[in-house]
């Protein structure tokens, strides 16, 4: 019986250090999908800001998007009040 329960006991204490192991590997890989999608934000955001600069109708198209996109009155009035609303 004791051989049983010591055997019980170490698979246990594996299973716990495994589902350990699996949550940090999770939690890495969230935290690399959150910064790959902020990177893309950040790539693609600046790519449009630079073509509103060129071409007055890609401009007119964003702040079309922003309007009706942007519905927090916080983030419409800092919007606003860098010129994009």
């Amino acid at each position: 019986m004791a051989t049983t329960n010591g055997k019980l006991e170490a698979l246990r204490k594996r299973e716990a250090e495994i589902r350990a192991q699996i949550a940090e590997v999770e939690a890495k890989d969230k935290a690399k999908s959150r910064k790959e999608e902020t990177r893309v934000k950040v790539i693609v955001g600046a790519g449009i800001i630079a073509d509103t600069v060129k071409n007055p109708e890609t401009r007119a198209g964003v702040l079309a998007v922003l309007d009706r996109a942007i519905t927090a009155p916080k983030d419409r009035a800092f919007l606003k009040s860098k010129g994009w609303l």
